[in-house]
């Protein structure tokens, strides 16, 4: 329990300071994933794979909605490299809506 608190106190702290930072352009563009479920747990591993990610400027987990928020870098991702990328640890998207569309399966391209 004591984990999951300071998971999600991590990522709401790196939420706060990292909105500021972005420009506007960049802040509208973002990919929203839900998933089945969502803990601290969860959201490290998240955290693990994707804060060092060339594609991937920003991402925040809500544990509460059980979604995962992808804002990209100037070269964009894919939603299939995101659903790809979430699959490989554990956090198949139900729902992925972002800039190329609403999927709820794994987009082909």
């Amino acid at each position: 329990m004591l984990r999951s608190l300071l998971a999600l106190s991590v990522c709401l702290t790196v939420a706060a300071f990292s909105a500021a930072e972005l420009p506007a352009e960049e802040a509208a563009k973002p990919t929203i994933v839900h998933v089945g479920e969502m803990c601290g747990g969860c959201a490290n591993k998240v955290h693990k794979r994707f804060d060092d990610d060339k594609h991937v400027l920003r991402v925040e987990c809500d544990i509460d909605e059980n979604t995962i928020t992808f804002y990209p870098v100037s070269k964009p991702y894919t939603a299939r490299y995101l659903w790809v990328e979430l699959d490989e640890i554990g956090k198949t998207p139900t729902k992925l809506i972002g800039p190329d569309g609403t999927f709820t399966s794994k987009p082909k391209e």
